[in-house]
């Protein structure tokens, strides 16, 4: 098994982040709970400051040769993301089958 790198970990935590607010915003918005939803908005921004830092920071880091290997990145998010509505819609652990349909 490989181990990501600390800048892997990074990568896929922040997105998972943005991923966890992201689903408590549906959340409110599905129960009328509009405090929440204003609380959880305040926390998305906070979050998606976080990814864009680095986002930015993996972009210096390919721009100098050191590419993140995106199958390890990917499966991080679908496994930790697995506990959020929109990480389990964009980014299932298993495949979609073909005809789009799922058990």
């Amino acid at each position: 098994m490989t181990t990501p790198t600390d800048a892997e970990i990074r990568l896929a935590e922040q997105y998972v982040r943005v991923l966890d607010f992201l689903s408590r915003c549906a959340q409110a918005i599905e129960g009328g709970d509009w405090f929440y939803l204003a609380d959880k908005a305040a926390q998305l921004q906070d979050a998606t400051g976080g990814l864009a830092r680095v986002a930015g920071e993996t972009w210096q880091a390919v721009s100098a040769g050191q590419r993140p290997r995106t199958e390890l990145v990917r499966a991080a998010v679908a496994h930790h993301g697995r506990h959020y509505r929109a990480g389990r819609l964009l980014h299932p652990i298993e495949p979609t089958p073909r005809g789009g349909e799922r058990p």
